[in-house]
């Protein structure tokens, strides 16, 4: 599951040796059932979480994202019964994990553990008090941050939620939540839940206005979710001891969606966001998991205090047969009150998105598709597993205030969870109904590449690959991204069985001002350097080389750039970009410098990255950074070679506005069942150049 979340500030270094640029960065947690969060840093400072689960089934596979004071949590489905009664809630606080707090149980075996010891507890109608949890047993994280909790001054007073269960039972099993509408910090996080025991789930708060939420679930004899209800009431006041009702019938209306094409339920979950007058807002995001029915409670007065925003969402895949495969991935948000949740789409909701997934291996590899609209705090979808190389059609819901991120790994590597590897990251972006568009993730050649922006939302911020402020130059530049614009690779990033190799210098009129290594594991060559004031020629050369067993196809590229340049002074960049992260938020004063860029597309191109053997052709289409001064593009080459030591012209033909058509002239036993290695260079009328050569680009087959 991924989730967004802004970092704090950070301030940039100093002058030569080049100082490091907040640059992409990665780092995984274990909770204590064994579910690992993965969590990328973006280079403006957002967090990209990947949760996945150390269960493939069950209510061990279900994720519960909550977000209370303004806190992020992450909870498996089997824990959810016992939080408050023999776990604490920080055994899942992520940021605390990722501080180093200590789990206080084996979480190769707890996992496993507490799974069975759901299905028994399941089984006999009661949680907690016996097994793991006997004789007062409780866990908590060692090490997490103690949060005091602040009490107005108020009377207090008792708010019993109750819930009876389908059954009309009252509910042993599920959580409520109690939140205040007036300002979201009159409760600290772990007073916002509680459990239901004997129909029952107690809190003690002051007088204000509140909103109610029962999260009830049923299971059948092996713990796997059968049924998940979500059953609200939105808006009330206290002013003395009250009780409000979250009964399971409430939620009488179930997730259903009608689709122009028949479609399986995969995966299916449901968001509910309660927002208060100030402070932070509660969120419930339950991923009930593949196939799990979801039923919720509709109203039809809306709120008054605060604001209430909920939206369901799934993923749904073509039946098996013959034929190109496709899927929906849906979502459809309600402001105010809860609809009835009997969604109809139409060709004009989705965006038909014809996609491919590039691989030289057969392998299995993960895909992420996470959804959020401009209202949400933060949120996520899981991954999925994804069989490569692979061709489908995609109907991804569409508005305009929905952005959708995440990326592809391109297998799963053994033994490790979630296995994220030699893949690529997108952009936020937004879909328009009613269109037609195509992706390519991991097209190759593979080449270095910068962060595009696809939207104009200024609360998401990107940082351009090249800047210069002043004489300060910041470089962010990924090795191994595609051709598709938004798409970054995983640049230096690997795993123990790879060897990754960088490299990076900058020149001024030929001396070198800064050269280095990037670090193992990070993702782009990104550092910064003070430059004379010019105005000079500058050089930027950045090497990359990625070897391993799942790599044979753009092993290694090298690229070099040169460009004029001098002193900037006055420069802003628009909202949707920022140079760096400052005191008081993006620092846009900055111009982007004018390097060139290179899009690749071999004609022919199979999913597996081979063509055909006999004569190749390549459309290249040179630009520019976005938002630098771009000068007309004046020429490009291309040269190809089937060894890697004999290099051949190929036939260039512009096309206009940088498009640029390659024919390579060969024979069909010249290219038959080899790689074909690239070198390009182009130039535009203001002296700017670009040169790059790719290794082992893609493969050519004799059939």
């Amino acid at each position: 599951m991924f989730a967004v979340l802004l970092a704090g500030s950070a301030g940039l270094a100093g002058l030569a040796p080049p100082a490091a640029v907040a640059a992409g960065r990665s780092a995984t947690a274990t909770l204590i059932t064994g579910d690992r969060v993965t969590v990328r840093t973006a280079p403006d400072g957002r967090d990209t979480f990947e949760i996945q689960p150390a269960a493939a089934k069950g209510m061990a596979r279900a994720l519960v994202h909550l977000r209370l004071g303004g806190r992020d949590y992450e909870v498996p489905g089997t824990a959810l019964p016992y939080l408050g009664r023999g776990l604490d809630l920080n055994l899942f606080d992520v940021k605390a994990l990722l501080a180093g707090a200590e789990n206080p149980a084996d979480t190769a075996t707890f996992g496993a553990a507490l799974a069975r010891q759901y299905k028994e507890d399941s089984a006999r109608g009661r949680f907690g008090g016996q097994g793991l949890f006997a004789n007062g047993t409780r866990f908590a994280l060692a090490g997490a941050p103690k949060r005091q909790v602040v009490r107005p001054r108020s009377v207090m007073r008792t708010v019993s939620v109750d819930a009876t269960d389908l059954a009309g039972k009252p509910a042993d099993t599920g959580i409520a939540f109690l939140y205040n509408t007036d300002d979201g910090t009159t409760l600290a996080g772990e007073e916002t839940v509680n459990y239901f025991s004997g129909g029952t789930a107690k809190f003690s708060v002051p007088d204000g206005n509140y909103s109610a939420l029962g999260v009830l679930w049923t299971t059948d004899a092996d713990g796997n979710p059968t049924d998940v209800r979500f059953t609200a009431q939105p808006e009330f006041a206290v002013h003395a001891d009250a009780t409000v009702r979250v009964d399971a019938k409430r939620a009488s209306s179930k997730l259903t969606w009608v689709t122009p094409r028949p479609a399986l339920l995969d995966d299916t979950g449901f968001f509910f966001r309660r927002a208060a007058k100030t402070g932070p807002a509660l969120v419930v995001d339950f991923d009930a998991g593949p196939g799990v029915p979801i039923s919720v409670s509709p109203t039809a007065v809306p709120v008054r205090t605060g604001a209430l925003q909920t939206y369901p969402y799934s993923r749904l895949v073509s039946p098996p047969g013959p034929g190109t495969p496709y899927e929906y991935v849906l979502q459809k948000a309600a402001t105010g009150t809860i609809p009835q949740q009997r969604y109809v789409i139409t060709a004009n909701d989705v965006a038909t998105v014809d996609a491919t997934y590039y691989s030289e291996f057969t392998a299995v590899g993960r895909r992420q598709r996470s959804g959020m609209f401009t209202f949400e705090d933060g949120g996520g979808r899981p991954s999925h597993l994804l069989d490569l190389p692979r061709r489908q059609t995609e109907y991804v819901s569409a508005a305009p205030d929905l952005m959708w991120f995440g990326g592809v790994s391109k297998y799963v590597l053994p033994g490790q969870s979630p296995g994220w590897a030699g893949g690529q990251y997108e952009a936020f972006h937004s879909y328009r109904g009613g269109s037609s568009v195509t992706e390519g993730w991991n097209r190759f050649p593979l080449h270095p590449a910068g962060a595009v922006s696809l939207q104009s939302d200024t609360t998401i911020y990107t940082l351009p690959a090249a800047t210069r402020a002043g004489d300060l130059l910041r470089f962010s530049i990924t090795p191994f991204s595609d051709n598709q614009p938004g798409h970054t690779g995983f640049g230096y990033d690997g795993e123990p069985r790879d060897t990754v190799t960088g490299y990076y210098r900058l020149t001024q009129n030929g001396t070198t001002l800064a050269e280095g290594t990037p670090s193992n594991g990070s993702f782009e060559a990104a550092f910064q350097q003070e430059a004379g004031p010019g105005p000079a020629t500058l050089g930027l050369t950045v090497d990359a080389g990625r070897t391993g067993p799942m790599y044979l196809q753009s092993t290694a590229s090298h690229t070099e750039w040169t460009w004029k340049s001098q002193h900037v002074e006055g420069a802003q960049l628009p909202p949707a970009f920022y140079c760096a992260r400052g005191d008081d938020g993006p620092d846009r004063a900055c111009a982007v410098e004018p390097l060139l860029t290179l899009q690749y597309a071999v004609g022919g191109l199979r999913p597996d990255g081979s063509t055909v053997s006999g004569p190749q052709s390549l459309d290249l289409t040179v630009g520019h950074l976005q938002q630098s001064a771009a000068s007309p593009v004046a020429g490009a080459t291309v040269q190809y070679s089937a060894d890697g030591t004999t290099w051949r012209d190929a036939t260039v033909t512009a096309r206009g506005d940088g498009v640029f058509h390659a024919d390579f002239p060969v024979t069909t036993d010249a290219f038959r069942g080899t790689d074909v290695s690239l070198r390009v260079t182009a130039s535009d009328t203001a002296g700017a150049t670009i040169a790059e050569s790719v290794t082992a680009a893609y493969h050519v087959y004799p059939y």
